[in-house]
């Protein structure tokens, strides 16, 4: 007989993350805006694929001076079910 998965562990397996960069604001990024304005730069299946991610964009972006890597300096790693992505 094969396990049945209950409803929450369900979820546990639709479960994503997003790495999110702030909105443009005037010359810079406005990190004070909620998240449900901020980009999704990159989606990943788990949080250490995340962070990875976000390390190795933020190191290419710097070696190559490219203008985007001061909104990769201030990017985050939130879960897709995260209430604050509602607006």
């Amino acid at each position: 007989m094969k396990p049945i998965l209950t409803y929450p562990l369900m979820l546990a397996f639709l479960l994503g993350w997003y790495l999110m960069i702030p909105p443009a604001s005037g010359p810079g990024y406005d990190t004070s805006a909620p998240l449900s304005r901020w980009r999704v730069f990159s989606s990943h299946d788990h949080a250490y694929e995340c962070e990875g991610a976000k390390f190795l964009y933020r190191e290419g972006a710097r070696q190559k001076n490219e203008p985007i890597k001061a909104a990769l300096d201030q990017a985050q790693c939130i879960a897709t079910d995260d209430a604050r992505l509602k607006p």
